[in-house]
């Protein structure tokens, strides 16, 4: 008797390790796995709307929308379908009168962005976008802002903000006495910030993650005296 209980004592002993062994590396899968999870949520977390490297864009995507349209024309006759060198010579003037068209529809054709630039501003001989009113539009992109040299009155202003880019961005205006800044606002979504300049020198930029590093800011004058006026 006490031979048949030590033998089953003996085939116990593995088949109990053997579920031990499967119940810890149960649990360290489990561990490792929340671990893994909670440091890839801190990195999203601490670099949020940072596009993936992915090298140079193509031209057919890096291009103004405006410049990617086709402008519909009249279509020139091909080399083959030419008559002889008499009707050539009578048709010329149709040929030079289609090319004239195609050329003139070209230049007409403005792009796409060229909607959206606001009637209030007028472009200064130094660079600078004068604001006339007390709504400054900037247009946000990667990685730059338009205008990106503004000069405007003192007074209350408001900073309408587009997102027109891929990412998220925020805005962030700082100069003599005025901190604020602007949450950040996903792409196609429009966000507002107003503030009260005085005379001086700003700067404009997206802190958001490295934007103002990789060229994300501008500067904004505010002056009584516009250059225009």
């Amino acid at each position: 008797m006490t031979s048949a209980r030590a033998f089953s004592a003996h085939r116990t002993a593995p088949v109990l390790f053997g579920k031990l062994a499967t119940l810890a590396a149960s649990v360290a899968m489990v561990v490792l796995t929340v671990v893994l999870i909670g440091w890839m949520i801190t990195r999203v977390a601490e670099h949020p709307g940072v596009p993936r490297e992915v090298g140079e864009l193509p031209p057919w995507f890096a291009a103004e929308v405006g410049s990617l349209r086709k402008t519909p024309g009249p279509v020139l006759p091909a080399a083959a379908d030419q008559p002889a060198a008499g009707a050539e010579r009578a048709g010329a003037p149709q040929r030079e009168a289609a090319v004239a068209a195609v050329i003139a529809s070209v230049k007409t054709t403005a792009p796409a962005s060229a909607a959206h630039a606001p009637s209030s501003k007028a472009a200064a001989d130094d660079g600078f976008v004068e604001v006339a009113g007390a709504m400054i539009e900037i247009a946000l992109m990667e990685y730059e802002m338009k205008p990106n040299k503004i000069r405007v009155k003192p007074g209350a202003v408001t900073f309408v903000l587009r997102n027109e880019g891929r990412f998220a961005h925020d805005f962030h205006v700082e100069g003599p006495g005025v901190e604020a800044h602007a949450a950040k606002f996903s792409p196609g979504r429009t966000a507002r910030l107003e503030a009260t300049l005085q005379e001086g020198e700003y700067k404009i930029s997206c802190p958001l993650s490295n934007h103002d590093q990789r060229g994300m800011h501008g500067t904004l004058v505010v002056t009584s005296k516009l250059a225009g006026k």
